[in-house]
């Protein structure tokens, strides 16, 4: 048998206790066996060698031998700036270290969370005294003594309870505070076994004693904690395509570099030359301002969804978003207001009474279908017995109090009806198992009782109803049925029904009917289009709550959503793994009556249908499938902290569209960050072509390391995260999900970057200094000039050929498909510094000694500065051109498409 379906005397004996508690001997005994009762903490980590761990991964090692070579070619050839280079990277390589760390650091919180609910001292009672002790203490057999505050500290059976409520908030999720009673349960689960308290728990009101049958990692919430701890999260696409971009791009420069060492070599330069030459195309071909650009875009990301309402924790998830397939969200709150309204009553005399006004605030008014004389009164008399049968207020525009209550109350002060002279004596509490609530008041000497709950519990009760006449007649079989016909038609409009009675006296039978009131928590205003935009954008949402199979189908429809099947909890119980992910793959389904804990079974089930899931949640339970999702979506109002650690974003508003706000934004990140690293790649080119044709021509040295390392982690940094901070594109949420395995450094990135921008970029860098050289005086192959001013002069027009290109390249990219004209000269501010800082670095280049020192610059007579202007205007015309083609295309293959359809279905007319 169960623990919490035994008997009194069952119990005590199956802990080997009694109602004085274990003896202080027997404690310690059972203390020293089964260990202290507390959640296990993590291994503690060794915080230092876990950070030091960072800096062994792929990128950083790449990282620190380019810094270690830089310093190696400084001692063969000072002076070319290739110290500066090695501290620069290294500098990188600790910044992203730490970055790295601090993340996996926040993320060892989420058990820890846990640990704070517990409390650290608690009331026993031993050998027959009532004691305080140390929550570690407490083990199986303790019998805990629970007053109101208190906050539970095992699993506990209970043996006596005195209007005992728990909030099991922090466990379920669930607000509505939880009765607890001593009646041996015959549920299938302990978390619904009414006789049960649970760890973490708070006692609201009332007392009790409870035997303690469970401690630390065998209570409930030590098995979440468990769980949460095994539960692997997968690694983001943003992680994975960061370590296939640096291994690409290390790969890339190491081949070309070993292969001009090689050819170096090879031409007498001898090893040094060759070595120095090599590595010299390495630091051109690695960005090493990729990654904090990245970063900072992706930080600016979570700002502009921290505006949108959401929360990011994890920035690698910003970009996960993008790619998100499926979106598992809970009703209540989320889609729906959390805010109950009363939408219609069913008075018992037939009329059915339709209210307007939205919302506990609004003013609103009654329309009477079938209107009779007298029916007015009878509907004050049923608002007023409503009224007084709650316990909620509306006062000075605030509200407080249960939801349902709530809407009463509101419907009530919507038709101006007060309490009148009834004065409340007692109140008989709702409970689950009595479904009812009642309230006895008293008027001028006599007292009246007046009930509300669930109508199938209210009607056994009722032995007359108010009729269309306003008489008091009887109720028999025939109009119970009309009743409870209404109240299933009610119930499938999704109505949550309530039963109101009353009666002079105050027992709860022969009750006087006088009709349903049917309440709707009313689906946000702006839920439908977000749902739309979802649908458009190819992402599937799909319904996971608590709440009864008919109310979730009915708002589900409502607000657009397909419903193929409705899963309930008891049937995905029997439902295998193998014919769910069957289920999740062909059909739409609504989850009902479902238990937290369940979400993680459908989490993995999508995953492992190839699916990039988001979900939403709020308790306790909820921790492990937050943690599992690609995406763990916390509620920021009613979520536990718990679910808020485990969560990867956290909804300030508990808004569905504020998920959709975010999806926006995940994939304009994506897109943005291709964008930027076409803008980055673009400019490696203008740095590798002077190396590789100093090298095989008689020229001198077009561009030195400093100066590379001046466009890497100067100039390209800004306009860079300029573009990573652009606004979402015009169709943005018209496209699929950004599949997962789509690449952000793929071929189109590559063609645009490297053989297209970066070549014209390439010719603008080498025609500025060949053609500056010329103009000069120079001959072909006199390398005597060689650290001269004119030299100085002729490689600072190189430089200010990549970026002045650069500075065109940016504009155009603003958009990877469209015109950059839509996207608004002034729309992206950053961009405007970031231009305007790079014009202030061209005028220190070529004006300011300390600089021109530093970067091997010279100021150049302002006629030769007309040799830059042809080629940004050159490289911005072709790429919008370039673009345009791309769209012609496109829309010629839409219309293709299009027409395809409209054969197909000729043929099959």
């Amino acid at each position: 048998m169960t623990i919490h379906s035994l008997h009194r005397d069952e119990l005590l004996a199956r802990l080997e206790t009694g109602e004085t508690g274990l003896t202080i001997g027997e404690a310690r005994r059972r203390l020293a066996a089964g260990g202290p009762n507390e959640i296990r903490k993590l291994e503690r980590k060794n915080y230092p060698r876990e950070y030091l761990r960072q800096y062994v991964q792929f990128f950083a090692v790449l990282l620190e031998v380019a810094a270690a070579l830089s310093f190696l070619a400084d001692g063969y050839a000072p002076g070319e700036g290739y110290d500066i280079l090695g501290y620069a990277v290294l500098g990188a390589v600790v910044i992203n270290a730490t970055f790295a760390f601090w993340q996996e650091y926040k993320a060892d919180r989420t058990v820890e969370a846990l640990l704070r609910l517990m409390p650290s001292m608690v009331t026993v009672r031993r050998a027959g005294a009532a004691g305080t002790v140390d929550a570690r203490e407490v083990v199986p057999g303790d019998i805990l003594l629970l007053e109101e505050g208190d906050r539970i500290a095992a699993d506990a059976v209970l043996i006596e309870a005195h209007s005992l409520y728990v909030d099991m908030a922090t466990l379920t999720g669930e607000s509505r505070p939880k009765k607890r009673l001593t009646d041996p349960s015959e549920a299938k689960t302990v978390l619904d076994a009414k006789n049960v308290v649970f760890a973490g728990t708070t006692v609201l009101s009332g007392n009790g004693t409870a035997a303690v049958y469970a401690t630390g990692q065998k209570t409930e919430f030590g098995r979440i904690a468990s769980l949460a701890r095994e539960v692997k999260k997968r690694p983001t696409p943003m992680q994975l395509e960061i370590i296939r971009i640096t291994r690409i791009l290390t790969i890339a420069a190491v081949l070309v570099g070993g292969v001009f060492f090689v050819l170096g070599y090879l031409a007498g330069f001898g090893v040094l030359v060759a070595a120095i030459f090599a590595l010299s195309l390495i630091v051109a071909n690695v960005p090493e301002g990729m990654l904090p650009t990245i970063t900072l875009s992706l930080s600016l990301a979570s700002q502009n969804m921290a505006r949108r309402n959401a929360l990011i924790k994890n920035l690698d998830s910003v970009q996960t978003l993008g790619s998100t397939t499926v979106i598992c969200t809970d009703k209540t709150g989320t889609l729906t207001r959390n805010e109950m309204t009363a939408k219609e009553i069913f008075l018992a005399g037939g009329e059915t009474v339709t209210i307007t006004g939205e919302g506990y605030l609004a003013a609103g008014e009654f329309t009477i279908r079938g209107e009779r004389p007298g029916v007015r009164d009878r509907l004050d008399l049923f608002l007023r017995a409503g009224l007084l049968n709650c316990r909620a207020t509306i006062e000075d525009g605030t509200s407080f109090g249960d939801p349902t209550e709530l809407a009463i109350v509101a419907a009530a002060r919507k038709a101006g009806i007060g309490p009148g002279d009834y004065a409340k004596v007692e109140e008989i509490p709702f409970s689950s198992e009595r479904k009812m609530m009642s309230t006895i008041t008293e008027k001028n000497g006599r007292r009246f009782i007046f009930t509300k709950g669930a109508p199938e519990v209210v009607l056994r009760l009722v032995s007359t109803y108010v009729d269309g006449e306003g008489r008091v007649v009887p109720f028999d079989e025939g109009e119970k049925q009309r009743v409870l016909a209404r109240a299933d038609e009610m119930e499938r409009a999704a109505y949550r029904l309530l039963a109101v009675a009353y009666q002079e006296g105050e027992e709860e039978r022969d009750l006087v009917f006088l009709g349903l009131v049917g309440l709707m928590d009313l689906p946000r205003a702006e839920v439908y289009e977000a749902i739309r935009t979802c649908r458009v954008a190819g992402i599937r949402v799909m319904v996971l709550t608590g709440d009864n199979p008919v109310t979730a189908r009915a708002v589900a429809e409502e607000i657009g959503l397909s419903v193929d099947r409705v899963i309930t909890g008891d049937d995905l119980g029997a439902i295998s793994g193998a014919d769910l992910r069957d289920i999740l793959r062909t059909e739409d389904v609504l989850f009902a009556r479902l238990k937290s804990d369940q979400k993680l079974a459908i989490a993995t089930a999508l995953q492992e249908n190839g699916e990039v899931v988001a979900m939403t949640g709020d308790g306790v339970n909820d921790a492990p499938a937050l943690k599992k999702a690609d995406i763990g979506i916390s509620m920021g109002k009613k979520g536990t902290e718990v679910a808020k650690e485990a969560a990867d974003m956290i909804l300030v508003d508990d808004n569905f569209c504020s998920i959709v706000a975010a999806v926006e934004e995940g994939r304009t990140v994506y897109f943005n960050i291709k964008k930027f690293v076409t803008y980055i790649l673009a400019s490696n080119v203008p740095e590798i072509v002077p190396y590789i044709l100093q090298f095989f021509f008689k020229i001198p040295l077009p561009l030195s390391v400093i100066q590379i390392l001046s466009i890497d982690l100067g100039s390209d940094m800004l306009p860079g995260l300029a573009l990573g901070s652009e606004r979402p594109e015009r169709d943005i949420m018209k496209m699929p999900p950004v599949v997962k395995n789509d690449r952000i450094l793929d071929r189109e990135v590559f063609k645009r970057g490297y053989f297209f921008l970066g070549i014209i970029e390439a010719t603008a860098a080498m025609s500025a200094f060949l053609g500056f050289l010329f103009l000069s005086g120079w001959q072909y192959g006199d390398l005597s000039i060689t650290g001269t001013e004119l030299h100085r002069q002729a490689m600072t027009m190189t430089l200010l050929g990549a970026v002045t290109c650069q500075l065109a390249n940016v504009w155009t990219l603003r958009s990877w498909e469209f015109s950059a004209f839509e996207r608004g000269l002034f729309k992206n501010r950053l961009l405007i510094v970031a231009v305007v800082l790079e014009l202030i670095w061209i005028f220190l280049l070529l004006n300011v000694g300390a600089v021109q020192v530093i970067f091997n610059t010279a100021s150049v007579p302002p006629p030769y500065l007309l040799l830059l202007i042809p080629f940004p205007l050159i490289l911005f015309a072709s790429h919008e051109f370039y673009k345009y083609r791309i769209r012609k295309r496109m829309n010629l293959q839409r219309t293709d498409t299009t027409e395809r359809k409209t054969e197909l279905c000729g043929e099959k007319k």
